[in-house]
């Protein structure tokens, strides 16, 4: 019997969601990760190091 390992989460955001940041995608806040900031470029895609979540940005990522 084979184990397969559960693809990431996908998480489609926009530019109105910068700064990104990640506390464990699927968490409440007191029970998530380090809050991490996520570097995202425009019309890309990011994976959080800590949970593996991936965020996907549609649209571009102005500086801040």
């Amino acid at each position: 019997m084979t184990q397969s390992t559960p693809s990431p989460q996908i998480i489609d955001i926009t530019p109105h969601d910068l700064p990104l940041h990640c506390a464990g995608a699927d968490n409440e806040t007191w029970n998530g990760h380090p809050r991490v900031f996520l570097p995202i470029q425009s019309n890309s895609q990011i994976e959080c190091p800590y949970c593996g979540a991936v965020y996907r940005l549609h649209g571009e990522a102005k500086a801040h």
